[in-house]
């Protein structure tokens, strides 16, 4: 980048590498929490932690519909799983303040038990419905439309909740995992209200999305990652693929978070080319968030930041969304 900001212009930007590292802080503190599974009261500092209401999500169709019996087959376990009383876990997406890009994660806890459906495979959850899944998922479900698709299956909570629409008259879902297919169609899928609207392919989403164009969507909803940090390579390979069926809307789950990843790396290669690093500084990459960055060098190389509002404008969603379509992994 050709960067030649006054001295207050910069003195904003090293405001925003604070603002990077305290979100990248703050986020290892409730990941903390997260794999010991840990148990966490109210509180505003040093983190935000809200007591969550269960009422709404004892509510939610699905929990009200889905029983389905504990299975376990070849490795993989359809069971109730559960959150402790005042076990911590993310409820909902982030929230950025469009000032400084100070991350908010809502992180909560019930005052009681609060069980819900999940899959485990070896041990490991693979597929939950959570408050997490429904929140993440709410706007969306208000949005979808017509003929719909969605990518990646989970415990089909998105086909559930979309087919009981009027005015989703089909959804359609990509799944290339056949045991996952099986457990759903065997065990999930009879405790559906609207199976006839409901048609799942097994197929590899990358493939089916470069065909589909033929099927006329008016909505789809891409959901196949487990979280950001795995879900960031994914997102960039389907954003480029959007191209083959430009009538088609396209949405994400939990995009912001994945902008903001993006946008972390943003910043990194502003502090580092402030720092005075040189084309040859992004020659190798030994990660993934090293390709994007060496990649963003090479796409940002001839773009001019000369005020303060150039960085806005550059981490903006809408800015970094026009980079994800390419940026190549």
């Amino acid at each position: 980048m050709k960067i030649s900001l006054s001295s207050s212009d910069l003195a904003q930007l090293q405001h925003l590498f604070r603002v990077r590292d305290q979100n990248m802080s703050k986020a290892e503190r409730y990941n903390a929490i997260l794999d010991k599974k840990g148990l966490v009261k109210e509180s505003t500092a040093p983190l935000l932690i809200h007591r969550i209401q269960p009422d709404a999500y004892r509510a939610n169709p699905f929990y009200q519909q889905v029983h389905p019996e504990d299975v376990r087959e070849k490795g993989w376990h359809l069971w109730n799983s559960s959150y402790a009383a005042n076990e911590g876990f993310v409820y909902d997406e982030l929230s950025i303040d469009p000032t400084n890009f100070e991350e908010t994660t809502r992180f909560g806890f019930f005052a009681e038990p609060f069980p819900f459906l999940a899959i485990e495979q070896n041990g490991s959850t693979w597929m939950s419905v959570t408050p997490h899944e429904i929140n993440t998922m709410a706007d969306s479900l208000k949005e979808v439309h017509g003929k719909a698709i969605t990518f990646g299956l989970g415990m089909g909570y998105y086909a559930f909740m979309a087919a009981m629409k009027e005015n989703v008259s089909s959804i359609t879902v990509i799944e290339k995992d056949p045991t996952v297919i099986d457990l759903f169609k065997r065990y999930l899928l009879p405790f559906f209200p609207h199976q006839e609207k409901i048609r799942v392919i097994e197929e590899d989403a990358f493939h089916y999305a470069r065909s589909m164009v033929k099927e006329h969507y008016d909505y789809s909803f891409v959901d196949l990652w487990h979280l950001p940090e795995d879900g960031l390579e994914l997102y960039l390979r389907m954003r480029r693929l959007e191209k083959y069926s430009p009538d088609t809307e396209w949405v994400y789950w939990v995009e912001t978070s994945l902008l903001s990843l993006l946008r972390r790396a943003v910043l990194v290669l502003l502090e580092e080319e402030i720092a005075g690093s040189t084309d040859e500084d992004y020659d190798y990459a030994a990660t993934t968030s090293d390709l994007i960055i060496n990649q963003l060098h090479q796409l940002l190389k001839k773009k001019e930041i000369k005020t303060f509002l150039d960085v806005h404008d550059l981490l903006s969603d809408s800015s970094l969304k026009g980079l994800t379509s390419l940026l190549r992994l």
